[in-house]
């Protein structure tokens, strides 16, 4: 949400950024369509957006009446081993008087033209199968199946290990990212993808010590060095979430560590963490030829999705 000034005639129709003063209509409007309340949803999207205002786009429809309409997208390039610079749909919402009016249209139209002006190359969302009437509009929006996969891990404490080698062995000291770890964490992603990823790096340590409601993101340590990490969010209201959820976008193991544990010593502290959080379920996206990445998640615990992954060209 942007805090521009609209002059009151641009207000009267039509499309335009959402401001810091439309709040209080945006939760209003999206209790009337989803029948639960996600102020503080909103409020952290608000907060995020007021912080770093090129990386997110957040929009409003209005009529004479008021507040029609609103999207919240924001500017990625990174989560889940993409490549290309993206713009992710994070949530939609038309009032229901409103609807088949050709207002999500409108939004997304501007939506698009914004993306492609801040260099996105795709447009990227997740919608449940259930969800008939959000998937019929992403239809008609030009919207294909993506070639990824949504997998998620429902959200329950670790067993405790079943044999007395499990026991004995010391488990890797696993903690909270600090923002002073930026630089080992890009080493590690630069040796494992052979690709400079600074600068998404860079947001995503601001999204997970700052932006995220609640902090989950974690780094495992052998020796004092940090070894392997995993970035993550807690945000209830992404792609129409209501019951809390976490999103896990980063994973990262220093190839002389690769092997030995540490992605699961941390996923498994991350599970013990949310699960103590009571959150539901961690979700991830994967490519559908990232065989090793799909063969390690599928033996934590993850599966299919009732969630499916979309894509527009730009």
């Amino acid at each position: 949400m942007e805090t521009s000034s609209v002059s009151a005639s641009s207000t009267s129709s039509g499309v335009r950024s959402l401001q810091a003063a439309d709040l209080d209509a945006v939760v209003a409007l999206d209790h009337r369509i989803t029948g639960d309340s996600r102020r503080s949803y909103f409020e952290r999207r608000l907060a995020a957006a007021l912080k770093h205002p090129t990386r997110h786009l957040q929009l409003a429809v209005t009529t004479p009446a008021g507040l029609a309409g609103f999207v919240l997208a924001r500017l990625a390039g990174g989560e889940y081993g993409r490549h290309e610079a993206a713009l992710v749909l994070e949530t939609l919402g038309v009032a229901p008087e409103s609807q088949r009016a050709g207002f999500g249209r409108r939004m997304m139209a501007a939506l698009e033209e914004r993306g492609r002006t801040a260099g996105a190359r795709d447009i990227v969302t997740h919608a449940d199968w259930h969800n008939h009437a959000m998937l019929r509009f992403l239809d008609g929006a030009g919207f294909s199946l993506a070639p990824r996969q949504v997998l998620e891990r429902p959200v329950h404490r670790m067993p405790l290990p079943e044999t007395d080698e499990e026991i004995e062995r010391v488990p890797p000291l696993v903690r909270h990212l600090r923002a002073t770890d930026f630089d080992a964490v890009a080493r590690i992603d630069r040796l494992t993808t052979g690709r400079d990823r600074t600068e998404y790096l860079r947001r995503k340590f601001d999204e997970a010590l700052d932006d995220s409601g609640i902090l989950v993101s974690l780094a495992a340590e052998d020796d004092g060095f940090v070894v392997a990490f995993a970035m993550a969010r807690v945000d209830l209201g992404d792609f129409g979430h209501i019951e809390p959820s976490a999103s896990l976008d980063t994973v990262g193991v220093h190839p002389s560590f690769a092997h030995s544990g540490f992605a699961r010593a941390v996923l498994t502290q991350m599970i013990d963490n949310l699960s103590a959080l009571h959150v539901e379920a961690l979700e991830t996206e994967v490519g559908r030829e990232d065989f090793e990445l799909l063969g390690f998640l599928y033996k934590f615990g993850f599966g299919p999705s009732q969630r499916l992954a979309f894509a527009r060209k730009l």
